[in-house]
C-alpha cells in the first residue's frame, strides 16, 4: 500500500515539474512577441504625425463643437471628409480635451496598438506567428506612417481586426450574422470604399444561411451606415462626401487613371517594397493552397486594389494599403505554413532583411526624418510623412514646439487675425483650421467647394492625382462676398442657386428638399 502512495506521489510531483516546465517554456515563447509588441508602439510613437488632409477634418470637428454643425464653412453644410466615423470619433474626443493635435495622435496610436494587439492575441494562431506579423507590421513604412497621420487609417485597422475574427470563425449564427454585418457596416461608415474589403465575406456568410432573414439581419447590421445616408442625403444634400464629386469629376480618360493607379503601386514597391509583397501574397496564397476559408479575405483584398487602380489611387503612397495589408497579414497567419517553426523563422528573417532593405525603415526612423528628403516621385506620389512630419511629428510637439509649425498654418493665423470675409487657397488644412470659422475659404481644390466640385477638372499635361485645382468662375468670389447671385455664366449661375438652396437654406425647406431630388437624379445641371 505504501508503495502504491509512494508511487502515486511520484507521479504528482513528476506531473507537477512537467506543468511548470511547459509553463515557462510558454513565457519563453511569448517574450520575443512581448518584445516586438512594445517596439512596435514605441516605433509608432516616435514616426507620430499629422498631414495637412487631416486638418482639413479637424476644421470641421472644431465647428461641430462650437456648435456650427459638421461644417467645413459656416455659412454652408458641406461634407469635406470621407470618414464619417472617425470624424464623430475625433469630435467627441476634442470635445472632451479641446486640444487637437496630441489628442489626435493619441487616440491613433492607442486605435493602432490594439488593433495590432487584438492580432496577436486572437487572431494568430501561435504566439511565434503573431510574432511574425506584428513584425511586418513594424517594418512596413506605410502601416507605421498611416498608423498616425490624423486619418481614418487606425479606427479601419481595428474594426478590420474585430470583423476578421468573427468572420473567420465557424459558419455564423444568426447573432454572429448580424455582429458581421454591424462590423462590415461600421467599416464602411469609416470609409465607404472599404466595403469592398468586407464585402465578399458578407456574402460568403449569408449565403451560408441564405433566406429574407438572413437578408434582413445583413441589412440591419448595416443600419448606422444606412442612418448616416439617409442624415447626409438630409443635411448635407448628398450621399457621397464631396470630395467624392472633387476628386471624380474630372475630363481624366480611363486609361489614364488606371496607368497612374498602377504607378501608385509601383512608387509603393520602390519606397516600402514589404507592403506590395505582403500583399501579393496573402492575396494569392489561399488560392494556390485550397484555403477556403480565406479565400472571401483574399477576394476582398482583390476587389479593393482593382477599385484603387481603377480611380488612379492617391497621391499619398501606402495610404490605400495598409488596410488590405492587415487583411493579408491575417490570411497568411492562417496558412498551414504559419504553424512551422522553421517556416516561421525562415519568413521572418526575410521580413527583417526587406524592411530594412527599403529606403526609409521605420524602426531607424529619428526625430530628424523628413529634414532633407525628396518628397515626391516621378509620378506625382508622395512620402507625405517627410513632407510633415518636420511640422507636426509627436516628437517635436512634446519639446513644446508650436504644432502645426508650418508656413501654412502661420498664413491661417494671419488670416485668423486680419479676418476678410472671404479667403482664396488651396492646402487648406493647416490654414483652415487656423484661419478659424469666421473666414470662409474657398478650396480651389475644390474638397470642401460644393460649387468647384461639380465643374469639371480639366486635365493639363502636368495634373498630379488628388491636386484638381479649379478655376474661379468669374462673379464667384463677389457671390460669397456680397450674397447676391453675380456669376458671369448663367449656366453656372443656376447650378450656384440650387446648390445654394440645398447647403445654406433652412433643412426643410420644400424647395430645398425638391432641390436634393433634382440635383441628385440629374434632372437640374
Amino acid at each position: 500500500m505504501m508503495e502504491v502512495m509512494d508511487a502515486a506521489h511520484g507521479t504528482s510531483r513528476l506531473s507537477e515539474k512537467t506543468s511548470r516546465a511547459l509553463l515557462l517554456r510558454e513565457r519563453w515563447d511569448r517574450l520575443p512577441l512581448l518584445m516586438v509588441l512594445v517596439l512596435y508602439t514605441v516605433v509608432v510613437l516616435r514616426c507620430a504625425w499629422i498631414s495637412d488632409d487631416a486638418y482639413i477634418t479637424f476644421r470641421t470637428v472644431d465647428n461641430f463643437a462650437a456648435g456650427y454643425g459638421l461644417t467645413w464653412n459656416t455659412a454652408e453644410r458641406v461634407q469635406a471628409f470621407t470618414h464619417p466615423l472617425w470624424a464623430l470619433l475625433l469630435s467627441a474626443t476634442y470635445m472632451l480635451t479641446r486640444e487637437i493635435h496630441v489628442t489626435t495622435l493619441a487616440l491613433s496610436a492607442g486605435l493602432s496598438a490594439l488593433a495590432v494587439l487584438l492580432y496577436a492575441a486572437a487572431l494568430a494562431p501561435t504566439p511565434l506567428t503573431a510574432t511574425v506579423g506584428v513584425t511586418i507590421f513594424l517594418m512596413s513604412k506605410s502601416f507605421v506612417d498611416y498608423s498616425t497621420s490624423g486619418l481614418e487609417n487606425p479606427l479601419s485597422h481595428l474594426l478590420l481586426a474585430l470583423y476578421l475574427l468573427v468572420l473567420l470563425r465557424r459558419a455564423p449564427s444568426n447573432g454572429r450574422l448580424f455582429i458581421l454585418a454591424l462590423l462590415g457596416g461600421l467599416v464602411t461608415l469609416n470609409r465607404m470604399d472599404l466595403v469592398l474589403l468586407v464585402l465578399p465575406g458578407l456574402l460568403v456568410a449569408w449565403y451560408q444561411r441564405r433566406g429574407i432573414r438572413a437578408a434582413g439581419t445583413l441589412l440591419l447590421g448595416f443600419a448606422p451606415f444606412l442612418l448616416w445616408e439617409a442624415f447626409s442625403l438630409f443635411y448635407y444634400g448628398f450621399l457621397f462626401p464631396n470630395t467624392a464629386y472633387a476628386k471624380l469629376n474630372t475630363d481624366l480618360p480611363a486609361g489614364a487613371l488606371i496607368r497612374q493607379g498602377l504607378c501608385y503601386l509601383l512608387s509603393s514597391l520602390n519606397m516600402d517594397p514589404l507592403t506590395p509583397l505582403i500583399l501579393a501574397t496573402g492575396l494569392l496564397l489561399p488560392f494556390i493552397i485550397r484555403q477556403r476559408r480565406c479565400m472571401p479575405v483574399s477576394v476582398g483584398i482583390a476587389l479593393y486594389l482593382v477599385y484603387v487602380v481603377a480611380v488612379g489611387a492617391d497621391f499619398m503612397a501606402g495610404r490605400f494599403l495598409t488596410a488590405p495589408l492587415l487583411c493579408a497579414v491575417v490570411v497568411l497567419s492562417r496558412s498551414p505554413a504559419a504553424r512551422s517553426p522553421r517556416a516561421l523563422l525562415i519568413v521572418l528573417a526575410l521580413v527583417i532583411i526587406t524592411g530594412l532593405a527599403s529606403p526609409h525603415p521605420p524602426p531607424l526612423s529619428t526625430d530628424r526624418y523628413g529634414a532633407n528628403e525628396r518628397y515626391i516621385d516621378a509620378h506625382g506620389v508622395g512620402d507625405e510623412r517627410a513632407f510633415y512630419y518636420p511640422a507636426t511629428g509627436l516628437l517635436l510637439a512634446v519639446r513644446g514646439a508650436p504644432v502645426p509649425d508650418h508656413s501654412w498654418a502661420w498664413i491661417g493665423r494671419d488670416v485668423r487675425r486680419e479676418s476678410p470675409a472671404v479667403y482664396v487657397a488651396q492646402n487648406v488644412g493647416f490654414l483652415g483650421f487656423e484661419a478659424g470659422p469666421a473666414v470662409h475659404i474657398v478650396d480651389l481644390y475644390a474638397l470642401a467647394e460644393p460649387l468647384l466640385a461639380r465643374l469639371p477638372y480639366r486635365a493639363t499635361a502636368d495634373w498630379r492625382i488628388g491636386h484638381f485645382r479649379r478655376s474661379l468662375p468669374e462673379g464667384y468670389l463677389e457671390t460669397l462676398r456680397g450674397g447676391q447671385n453675380v456669376i458671369a455664366d448663367r449656366r453656372i449661375a443656376s447650378l450656384y442657386d440650387a446648390l445654394a438652396l440645398i447647403t445654406r437654406g433652412r433643412l426643410l425647406d420644400p424647395q430645398r428638399l425638391a432641390a436634393i431630388v433634382r440635383l441628385n437624379t440629374g434632372l437640374e445641371l
